[in-house]
């Protein structure tokens, strides 16, 4: 017995539950799968009966949609109705026409004619979840990238997805973002006092437009209670709870400033917090970390045993195998805060060296922990206490926030204000709020370019 496989759309009366509109959107023939490929719709058809779906149901919304008019607006006059317009809407996956009833003036010396569009009744035509997904890409990736990915998700090109659509709307929003994150947070949005805050700022440079400069540096902020930070295994941990800011302004560290104090009263910013600090070495980064003394019991200044690290496995690289022994000593003495040991012991190798260029990077190692001497501690006192002493544990470093999008193989420069905007967006979604916050900061943004 052969069978066929409908897909009907019904209007039914919600009192007397008859059907007054019948219609067959699509019939499948009941086949034996030859492949997997076969298993079910095809992406290109998914899309396409989800689209005849939508029609249905628009036209009937469509019918319904109120342009607001009660009396003719230009004289006072009653109105009456006169056709219908159509106008363009932008769903998600698919792209429509509605007719949106039209009004005329009864009075012949008026002749007032309305003209109703989707944007004129809504604010936008365009929805707020196509909306979302285009800034999720755009800060996620380069805008043709996030255009073609787009494209690639809709299995069809759409005129509303290209790559000027995304960047304007994602910078819309990223600069209301900016603008909302130099207000200090509202009531309902303080924590209970924190006892302990751990703060963490590093900086990123951004290949730039400008003339005579090859990049610019933003900076980002992580602040997060001890309290949050999740054991995930026995050598990963994850926070469950942080607020991130970034700014790539120049205006002498006053946003990243502003942005971080803010951040931190989300956190529980209070007179009797104490906060420990942890930066790569750069002095703006201590910088802004200092700005946040005033407002807290004490603030603990540690460098980051992350970036320690990292410049030693540098210099590892560089000087090679034969002098792999003797760095890891004068490590080991550094993470036991024996620092004029480990100095010494530096010198020692660097004394042993007849290349210059290597004896420079190891001249740059020995002048990064003097100028930040006062920043460093017993780490293997720390670490055995369980208290931080490195941005490791946090998901969100700076390569995840300002690198991942900002650092491409492609050749991208950006404006300061630019990279700023797009930036906004990422530090909402590595806080974890993007999920919850989007559509406060998506819909003016629409209504505004509309």
């Amino acid at each position: 017995m052969d069978y066929e496989f409908r897909v009907i759309v019904e209007k039914v009366s919600v009192t007397s539950q008859k059907v007054v509109e019948r219609d067959t959107i699509k019939i499948y023939d009941i086949k034996p799968p030859d492949s997997i490929l076969d298993l079910g719709l095809r992406h290109e058809e998914q899309i396409s009966l989800l689209s005849k779906v939508q029609s249905h149901l628009l036209a009937e919304q469509s019918k319904l949609i109120d342009p607001g008019y009660d009396a003719c607006p230009k004289c006072g006059q009653k109105i009456s109705k006169n056709g219908f317009k159509e106008s363009k809407f932008h769903a998600v996956f698919s792209d429509h026409k509605l007719r949106i009833q039209q009004h005329c003036c009864k009075n012949p010396e008026c002749n007032w004619n309305s003209g109703p569009t989707t944007t004129s009744v809504f604010g936008t035509d365009i929805h707020p979840d196509l909306a979302k997904l285009q800034c999720e890409q755009g800060a996620l990736h380069s805008y043709r990238d996030a255009a073609s990915n787009l494209e690639k998700m809709n299995a069809q090109r759409r005129s509303i997805n290209n790559h000027d659509r995304v960047k304007h709307l994602t910078n819309q929003v990223g600069e209301r973002l900016s603008q909302e994150n130099q207000e200090p947070p509202g009531e309902e949005e303080l924590l209970v006092p924190a006892q302990e805050l751990i703060v963490q700022v590093d900086g990123g440079h951004i290949p730039t437009k400008e003339k005579d400069k090859r990049s610019f540096e933003a900076l980002a902020g992580i602040i997060y209670r001890p309290t949050c930070i999740e054991l995930v295994d026995q050598h990963h941990r994850r926070i469950t709870d942080k607020s991130c800011v970034i700014s790539a302004k120049d205006d002498e560290l006053q946003t990243i400033k502003t942005y971080l104090y803010n951040a931190a009263l989300r956190q529980g910013l209070c007179k009797e917090t104490r906060i420990t600090a942890l930066a790569d070495g750069a002095s703006n980064c201590w910088s802004v970390i200092l700005a946040l003394g005033p407002h807290c019991h004490s603030l603990e200044l540690i460098l980051d045993w992350f970036h320690i690290a990292k410049k030693f496995q540098n210099i590892k690289n560089a000087l090679g195998e034969n002098f792999s022994e003797s760095l890891e000593k004068a490590k080991w003495s550094l993470w036991h805060r024996n620092v004029d040991e480990s100095l010494q012991k530096l010198t020692l190798i660097r004394d042993n060296i007849t290349d210059e260029q290597k004896r420079s990077k190891l001249k740059g190692l020995q002048d990064y922990l003097e100028n930040n001497r006062d920043y460093l501690i017993n780490y293997d006192e720390r670490e055995k206490a369980n208290k931080p002493f490195t941005s490791q544990v946090a998901e969100s470093h700076i390569d995840s926030i300002i690198n991942a999008r900002h650092k491409r193989k492609q050749k991208m420069q950006w404006t300061r204000e630019g990279a700023h905007n797009v930036l906004q967006i990422r530090a909402l979604m590595a806080s974890d709020e993007w999920e919850e916050k989007w559509l406060e900061y998506v819909m003016p943004s629409l209504e505004k370019t509309a």
